[in-house]
């Protein structure tokens, strides 16, 4: 099984107080209750030289070595210093210690648990054609205003609207792999035999020479330390699987929608694969930023993948497929206002053949009898 080579530039996103999706192995009220407050290394008293000789102390966490910035790298672009709290050294090594890779006996597996589980439970039938990678610039991705274009799209929406999204979850075998996940769930939506280790290990585009998650998944979705990646790279990733398997599909990087304009889309049978946080816990901005075409990607803590397959304009809530809950209704409002704060990160997928029509196929009698129910005041 092909594993991500963890690379220097990936290790560095070990700091990252949690990895994408690791969910620490616990529940939703433990992890709330184990959130870290970390004020910035300023307020601290810390200066520079003192950040340095602690650190030179303690090691650096895991198997990272400390290493010299060249002069010619330029800073980095990001959120105001005040939206962006760091650990003290202190806190950073005991918190990487205590929290980010220690989980309670029996709940972490082994590599070669996921090596088994590869093997045993990998159900798809579609597997990589080609033996030939892809990287992000083989592909020309359309953003949100293609989306409106292509789309049909109604202004006015039912009040509710459920799509038969199939669930999936992300553990055992892709710990911080939910955006591969929320993939193949989209996918299977669409009707491709297809799972989410093949898509991990076959089509995901991944991004080993540098920390730019838009470009490329950094670290390894298979183990605990993985980073994540943004919508361009997965775009990409979906890009890749439909041209390999000749697929006559379209994957969009509509980031910069609103929920409302989300909700349209599932309206009109199209799920819609969203950048979240887990647990829905308030996001961590970090100085790890990501840009791809113009446009900057801010990382945070507690970065989350999740599939919008529903709503309930009446009882303002949603349905979403969440790879560490399985399907679970949000807040509408609530859902909104972090999805906003994120960034607004979004990837559709659509049928370029305007005969298919597998996506209103999707949508179960049994969800069109709960949505005729709603709309008449019924239930």
């Amino acid at each position: 099984m092909k594993k991500c080579k963890f690379t220097a530039g990936a290790a560095a996103l070990g700091l990252l107080a949690v990895s994408a999706c690791s969910g620490f192995m616990c529940s939703a009220e433990e992890f709330q209750e184990e959130m870290v407050v970390i004020e910035d290394t300023e307020s601290m008293g810390a200066q520079p030289q003192e950040v340095v000789e602690n650190m030179e102390s303690q090691g650096a966490p895991g198997d990272m070595e400390p290493q010299d910035v060249p002069e010619d790298v330029p800073a980095q672009n990001g959120p105001p210093e005040n939206m962006m709290p760091q650990p003290a050294p202190e806190e950073m090594n005991e918190t990487y210690e205590n929290e980010w890779h220690e989980f309670p006996e029996g709940e972490m597996e082994s590599t070669d648990s996921y090596d088994e589980t590869y093997e045993n439970e990998g159900k798809g039938s579609i597997h990589r054609i080609s033996g030939e990678g892809k990287i992000i610039d083989n592909f020309d991705i359309p953003g949100k205003e293609e989306a409106l274009r292509d789309f049909n799209l109604n202004d006015e929406i039912p009040s509710s609207m459920f799509l038969d999204v199939p669930e999936i979850m992300q553990k055992p075998v892709l710990p911080t792999g939910c955006e591969a996940v929320s993939l193949t769930m989209a996918l299977q939506y669409e009707g491709f035999d297809v799972d989410e280790i093949a898509i991990a290990d076959e089509f995901l585009i991944y991004n080993n020479e540098s920390d730019n998650m838009a470009v490329g998944y950094v670290g390894d979705p298979f183990s605990e330390e993985g980073a994540g990646c943004f919508p361009p790279a997965l775009a990409a990733t979906a890009c890749s699987f439909f041209e390999d398997q000749d697929a006559d599909y379209m994957a969009y990087n509509i980031t910069g929608s609103s929920l409302d304009d989300l909700l349209s889309y599932v309206a009109a049978g199209t799920p819609v694969i969203v950048w979240t946080t887990m647990y829905m816990a308030e996001p961590e901005f970090t100085r790890e930023d990501a840009e791809y075409d113009g446009h900057v990607y801010y990382w945070y803590r507690q970065e989350h993948c999740v599939v919008l397959s529903g709503y309930d304009l009446t009882s303002g809530t949603l349905q979403i497929n969440d790879p560490l809950e399985g399907i679970v209704t949000r807040d509408k409002e609530e859902f909104s206002r972090i999805y906003t704060k994120t960034g607004e990160n979004a990837v559709v997928l659509r049928s370029l053949s305007e005969e298919d029509a597998m996506a209103q196929d999707n949508v179960t009698s049994s969800v069109s009898s709960r949505t005729a129910n709603t709309e008449a005041g019924i239930g």
